[in-house]
């Protein structure tokens, strides 16, 4: 391609970037002490998109006990939630996995009289696993005990902030691969002057259906059906997509 050619189309480029309807003419040394004249700058997009796990599931299982006073509730509760998390620590799941929320609690009073005649506390307790196994695991041992629920359940990728690092970098580097094409083949130079980049978005995962129907309802599913029918344990895949601009002055070389 010709020196003369090269400016005609950076002329070009330049002039459809900016949406202007103006036409330049003239030689190609008028052409040259115009852009010299005048700041020009062209914007480049793109974006990118990395594709990663979720690899850590948060079960909540909801622990409530209900006795004539409050004291015995209370205590009721802390044996059960011991007794939860001794058996989450022998399914596998190391004690920092397990965390325990606040105790709530409230009368229970009946049809006649001011007082209540029992008290309800209800603890959760949160199970981070891994793996479908221990997710099965956790889950059969809320089934077997009638005081212990499922209160929901989110799926995490570990390495979240890793990957929200990795797809803005893979979209700056597509908008540098465009800049050196554009220098290479129009004959110019483009120096970066302001940069932007968008929020990471992040496509979910589609979840676990029987749990996120178990979060709405904050209580049991009563089906007929095993909850291991109702739904599978899945830790599916989840998308970062990520844009940025990055903004050239052109700079024009002296012949």
């Amino acid at each position: 391609m010709s020196k003369n050619t090269s400016l005609l189309l950076v002329a070009s480029v330049l002039f459809a970037a900016s949406a202007s309807a103006t036409e330049l003419t003239g030689t190609p040394e008028e052409l040259r002490a115009f852009l010299q004249s005048q700041t020009r700058t062209i914007v480049l997009r793109d974006d990118a998109e990395e594709v990663g796990s979720n690899d850590v599931a948060k079960i909540t299982l909801v622990i409530r006990t209900k006795e004539r006073e409050l004291a015995l509730s209370l205590e009721a509760n802390n044996r059960k939630r011991d007794a939860i998390s001794a058996a989450l620590i022998e399914l596998g799941l190391d004690s920092d996995d397990i965390q325990s929320s606040k105790y709530s609690a409230s009368p229970q009073f009946g049809w006649f009289g001011s007082k209540p005649n029992s008290f309800e506390v209800v603890n959760t307790l949160v199970a981070s696993v891994n793996n479908p196994t221990l997710f099965q695991g956790v889950a059969r041992i809320a089934d077997e005990d009638d005081d212990v629920g499922f209160g929901g359940v989110e799926f995490e990728h570990s390495e979240k902030d890793a990957y929200e690092k990795k797809v803005r970098d893979k979209a700056v580097n597509k908008i540098l691969e465009q800049a050196s094409y554009f220098e290479e083949k129009l004959g110019l130079r483009l120096k970066a002057v302001s940069f932007n980049y968008g929020d990471v978005f992040l496509a979910p995962s589609g979840g676990f259906q029987y749990l996120e129907e178990v979060v709405v309802t904050g209580s049991r599913v009563a089906s007929a059906e095993p909850a291991q029918a109702v739904a599978v344990p899945s830790f599916d895949e989840v998308i970062y997509r990520a844009s940025a601009s990055v903004t050239f002055e052109v700079v024009v070389e002296d012949s």
